[in-house]
């Protein structure tokens, strides 16, 4: 690779890929940012001069078939991720794309597919895995602190469709984005209990809701049907029998962004919030657990990034971006991968499919 440097092209400039995506290969010293691509052409132009690439476009088709472009990476809309993604394939660029992986089941099997017989570094930007507390947290159950799993309870919630001005963006329209809170927030969840815990999720239950069934259409010509789901409860049992409660919305009113974990074992706890990067909570060893006590435990340097100079470096979210550049120089698949982003997607299937029909279903679905 010229001057062991990736060559970056990022297909889709919202929010996230502007505050998230560009900083960090902004300041990755071996990422350079060469090509941007937007349906909006005015939007991929302000973001290359922002962030120094070299060249815009409309097209992904154009942008993936580039020789100079090592690497693609997918922040759209649900919608485009699974095209994008096999064109990406196709060409034989690695790849990292936002969660959820697709919008279906089918379409992450056919982009886990394509991504085995490409042989490239793909990955999937489960973001909160890198948060600080949960890598610490990681690192407490997986060295045996807890001993057997007995509970997992995780909670994500968000308050910004409590005012019911809120436009019918993206988010809430199925054909664009598959499914709403739960592949939003829920995805996030999921692959955070699992990846804590060491322990597969094997059979679910879920309770869907719509809360407000109509907003503001966009262009402001009247009104538009929501037709995703609002927040989504679910249970789960594990393969170890550890049992699960998990609770998304967007309708809880004075939460902005609270994510939380709490995992109990037979021999102590710990709980996790995204809100508090720098201490768990924890009740770990025999007096804590007699005297029924949790209490905030610091977490170490080592689970911290040396950048903490704006909020996104604070949560540690770039520490993806930097694992996938530096997976590709090293010529080493990451983790979490497509494979990751799949039974992910498997997990939201089964739910959604619970909801529907009001019981119980076990994993695998086929």
């Amino acid at each position: 690779m010229p001057d062991s440097y990736v060559r970056m092209g990022i297909i889709g400039v919202g929010s996230w890929a502007t505050l998230g995506h560009m900083n960090f290969y902004r300041k990755h010293p071996k990422a350079k940012l060469v090509a941007i691509c937007d349906v909006v052409a005015e939007r991929a132009e302000e973001a290359a001069r922002q962030f120094g690439a070299e060249s815009v476009t409309t097209d992904y088709q154009e942008l993936v078939a580039r020789s100079e472009i090592d690497a693609v990476d997918i922040v759209t809309p649900n919608l485009m991720h699974a095209p994008v993604a096999l064109a990406a394939l196709q060409a034989g660029k690695h790849v990292i794309c936002e969660k959820p992986i697709a919008m279906n089941y089918q379409e992450a099997l056919s982009m886990a597919e394509a991504a085995r017989q490409a042989g490239v570094v793909n990955a999937i930007n489960f973001v909160y895995r890198c948060n600080p507390a949960a890598q610490f947290a990681h690192h407490l159950v997986q060295a045996g602190y807890l001993g057997r799993i007995y509970h997992v309870n995780g909670y994500y919630l968000q308050s910004w469709l409590v005012d019911r001005q809120v436009p019918l963006v993206w988010r809430l329209q199925k054909e664009m984005t598959g499914s709403g809170v739960l592949g939003d927030l829920g995805s996030h969840l999921i692959d955070l209990a699992e990846w804590i815990t060491g322990e597969r999720i094997k059979t679910v239950m879920a309770d869907m809701q719509t809360f407000v069934q109509e907003r503001p259409l966009l262009d402001g010509s009247g009104l538009g049907r929501v037709t995703v789901d609002d927040a989504a409860n679910f249970l789960a049992r594990f393969e170890n029998g550890a049992m699960g409660t998990f609770s998304t919305t967007r309708y809880a009113s004075g939460r902005r962004n609270h994510q939380a974990l709490e995992i109990y074992g037979e021999q102590g706890a710990i709980a996790y919030s995204v809100e508090d990067i720098d201490q768990i909570q924890a009740a770990l060893g025999p007096a804590y657990v007699k005297e029924q006590v949790m209490t905030p435990m610091p977490v170490p340097r080592r689970f911290k990034s040396a950048d903490d100079s704006d909020y996104f470096s604070r949560q540690n979210r770039g520490g993806q971006i930097h694992a996938f550049i530096e997976a590709i120089l090293a010529g080493k698949q990451m983790v979490p991968s497509f494979e990751d982003g799949l039974h992910n997607q498997e997990v939201m299937e089964a739910l959604e499919i619970s909801a529907r029909e009001r019981r119980w279903v076990d994993l695998p679905l086929t």
